[in-house]
């Protein structure tokens, strides 16, 4: 019994672990997008820098757990977005510039 339920916890773990990677990914991917237009927020370099690190700590974490885990597999997601509550992408980055470009972190 004990074993079971010691491979149910890794498991759910692992899905949370690799779920939260995915919304880092999803997040990533919308600051790339948002950093390669012209008048970006140059704050927002530093909001990179700080995903990338969260990337990198949280595959770290996930091969400690499966090291034959394929990570690059992560989907990236967009449950970050709830968050911010914004149905439209104007509204999101208002948001987003809100909570990490004007000095605020979350």
């Amino acid at each position: 019994m004990a074993l079971t339920l010691t491979r149910t916890r890794t498991q759910t773990t692992l899905t949370k672990l690799a779920q939260k990677l995915g919304e880092v990914k999803g997040e990533l991917a919308f600051v790339d997008e948002w950093l390669a237009e012209a008048g970006a927020p140059v704050e927002l370099a530093r909001r990179r820098t700080l995903l990338e690190q969260q990337a990198t700590a949280l595959t770290t974490t996930l091969h400690l757990f499966d090291p034959e885990l394929d990570v690059d597999q992560v989907a990236a997601l967009d449950g970050w977005r709830k968050l911010y509550r914004a149905r439209t992408d104007k509204a999101l980055r208002n948001k987003y510039a809100q909570s990490h470009v004007v000095g605020r972190t979350h």
